[in-house]
């Protein structure tokens, strides 16, 4: 027998009953988890790294790969509060007419079924509202839209699996608009998503389909057959910039989710993207009756103060700073209150004090590393700064493409910098070794005595002390020893110092 492979994410349903009566006896819901208010989740939205103090001491490749916990930070800030509770409304409110155990239900999804393979498009009930709930939201690059659409998407299972009624539940789908805007690789992206979150085969039967229209029914017959309860897109400015996608099709193509198979869906975009939408959802009316939100970057005051003053401490430095007006005026100047902004150049800011052994942040540091890392957006920060709303919609595609790329380029970069910073470290310990081996030390006892040296404890916990006391050449370890604190304290170079001190040969220099 072939054996099958069931995707982690599909999960057998759990049931709780219901205690509305519009809910009672939907499986699509009781197998949810309760909905929740947005003061009830927003305690345990945060998504802060470890941290601790002595974390500061360690060398250098542990520290710039503990700055890389920040790829993750997320900090709850007031704007995310609404956005938590209108999804949750949507996921749930979206499933009360979509009972599939209910004979009149099955009936429709029957004949819905049988319509669309025909090419119709047919309501699956008659009952309920006229369109699904759907929201919409909007705001410039890097402020975090789509992280907090994803995070608030992981306190839902994506899929669930009902094996005493037969079905599989998708709960949630969210999908990126491709760059090139096509309107069918989106439909084709969707389908293949739902394949590998469900484990079905429903790509192979779609992909050969020559028009978009018949693409539309058929990824809606799918997101119906499945009970999606939220299609979330993203980047969907993507999608409106492209020639090839008419008003029509995309008209078609969120009437068909929203008002036919009854799914939800919600849209994320940057401000331009809301301009475009306006005019369309006021050609279908309702399509986002739960209403549209648009995030503006923070401004200098209260939260801009919150949000940095919560970023500041997780400093990986051996000389952090407090944080004083000016520095965070500098961080505001350089970023323009831009969430993803800020906590990038804080991230490299930190590298480059670590790798030029600075190990603070200045100004100066701040304005260096912004002025080098962030020359693909210098102007449209520019037309931030200068508040002329014409320059800035002008410029709304270069701060999207430099974020995008300043973003995308982040894990490669800091992999490559921990990398070459580890390097480095090994052969400072190669030659640390080979050189303490010439100096007369005990050849049992320096690997472990080097080791040591390079731990978190390093020279603090005595790295060399076994080393001292057993070593044959008692008078040259107790001067290396000496050599090694002042190194430590100093932040010289322990290889350099020991050459220094003439205790060492140098073996890069043709030692053996």
């Amino acid at each position: 027998m072939n054996s099958v492979n069931i995707p982690s994410q599909l999960l057998p349903a759990f049931y709780s009953p219901s205690k509305l009566s519009e809910c009672a006896g939907n499986p699509l819901i009781e197998a949810l988890p309760p909905f929740r208010t947005a003061m009830e989740i927003l305690p345990f939205f945060s998504r802060k790294p470890d941290f601790a103090m002595d974390e500061r001491e360690l060398p250098a490749a542990a520290r710039i790969l503990c700055i890389s916990r920040l790829n993750n930070y997320l900090l709850t800030m007031p704007n995310h509060a609404d956005v938590l509770e209108q999804l949750g409304l949507v996921i749930h409110s979206g499933y009360v007419h979509r009972n599939p155990i209910l004979p009149e239900y099955k009936r429709s999804l029957v004949h819905f079924y049988r319509e669309s393979m025909a090419g119709k498009i047919q309501p699956i009930a008659a009952a309920g509202p006229s369109t699904a709930p759907s929201f919409s939201l909007f705001g410039v690059s890097g402020i975090g839209k789509s992280t907090v659409l994803e995070h608030a998407l992981s306190f839902y299972p994506s899929a669930l699996t009902h094996s005493e009624h037969g079905f599989m539940q998708l709960v949630w789908l969210k999908v990126d608009c491709p760059l090139d805007g096509s309107l069918k690789q989106l439909l084709i992206s969707i389908v293949s998503k739902i394949d590998a979150t469900l484990g079905t085969a429903h790509s192979k039967h779609v992909n050969d389909r020559t028009t978009v229209d018949k693409l539309i029914v058929d990824v809606a017959k799918i997101a119906a057959q499945h009970h999606l309860g939220v299609l979330v897109i993203d980047e969907i400015q993507h999608l409106l910039a492209s020639s090839g996608v008419g008003t029509q099709k995309m008209l078609n193509f969120f009437v068909t989710f929203a008002n036919e198979v009854k799914v939800p869906f919600v849209i994320s975009g940057t401000p331009k993207a809301k301009k475009f939408l306006g005019t369309l959802f006021r050609e279908a009316r309702r399509l986002s009756d739960h209403g549209s939100t648009t995030w503006d970057r923070m401004k200098p005051g209260a939260e801009w103060n919150f949000f940095l003053e919560s970023l500041w401490k997780y400093q990986w430095l051996k000389k952090a700073s407090d944080l004083d007006p000016k520095l965070s005026e500098a961080m505001y100047y350089q970023t323009q209150g831009i969430t993803a902004l800020v906590v990038r150049l804080f991230q490299l800011v930190q590298h480059r004090a670590i790798r030029g052994k600075i190990e603070q942040i200045t100004v100066g540091l701040i304005n260096k590393v912004a002025k080098e890392k962030f020359a693909l957006l210098e102007l449209p920060l520019a037309a931030l700064r200068s508040g002329n709303q014409e320059r800035i919609d002008k410029l709304e595609d270069f701060l999207t493409a430099g974020i995008t790329e300043l973003l995308l380029t982040r894990s490669e970069e800091q992999a490559h910098s921990a990398k070459k910073t580890e390097a480095a470290m090994n052969i400072e310990r190669a030659l640390l070794t080979s050189n303490l081996l010439l100096a007369g030390q005990d050849p049992k006892l320096v690997g472990a005595a080097v080791n040591k040296l390079f731990s978190s404890d390093g020279i603090r916990g005595g790295a060399l002390s076994t080393l001292v006391k057993d070593s044959r050449s008692e008078k040259v370890a107790n001067k290396l020893l000496d050599i090694l604190k002042d190194a430590e304290v100093s932040g010289t170079d322990v290889s350099a110092a020991f050459k220094k001190a003439g205790l060492i040969a140098d073996v890069s220099e043709g030692a053996t």
